[in-house]
């Protein structure tokens, strides 16, 4: 299946936002490495170097690195357990293949654990796939809420951070 055009102005949308993104391979969530030999670390918001991406796999997902970015992305997936409830208000948030990424901004300064709890991990250091990529599954990442990504509250700050 090929992505649409959609998926470069997607990347470039980011970009402007000031995330960093980087390419993935089609239909998966690891980084195209013929583009991007240090994964989310080359992450970038130059338009010119995602146009060019593109011009080389149409077909690429997209990521978004979430360090470099200012966020961090809590990974609710729900058939590892996890669920969405009080602690966490609403945000930025995405439709994963089974479950919700919820984008938050985060202090660059802060030390998040790998984990929450079961079945909801906590991306930072690393990166996410971000709409429209395809998941493995066949699902496609979809923006459920598009408001932007609020402060990570303090409480859920304190029972992230390391």
């Amino acid at each position: 299946m090929k992505l649409d055009t959609g998926s470069r102005q997607a990347a470039f949308d980011y970009a402007n936002k000031g995330w960093a993104v980087l390419p993935l391979l089609p239909n998966k969530k690891e980084p195209h490495f013929d583009l991007c030999r240090s994964a989310y670390l080359s992450a970038t918001t130059d338009h010119k170097l995602i146009d060019f991406w593109f011009d080389y796999d149409p077909n690429i997902n997209i990521g978004i690195a979430c360090y470099k970015s200012g966020l961090v992305v809590f990974d609710i997936d729900f058939r590892n357990g996890g669920v969405i409830d009080e602690r966490f208000e609403p945000t930025y948030t995405v439709k994963t293949g089974d479950g919700y990424h919820l984008y938050y901004q985060a202090n660059q300064s802060d030390v998040f654990a790998g984990k929450l709890e079961t079945g909801i991990d906590i991306k930072w250091k690393g990166y996410v796939a971000a709409p429209p990529s395809i998941h493995p599954s066949g699902a496609i990442y979809t923006l459920i809420d598009d408001r932007d990504p609020i402060v990570l509250p303090q409480q859920l700050r304190e029972l992230a951070t390391k």
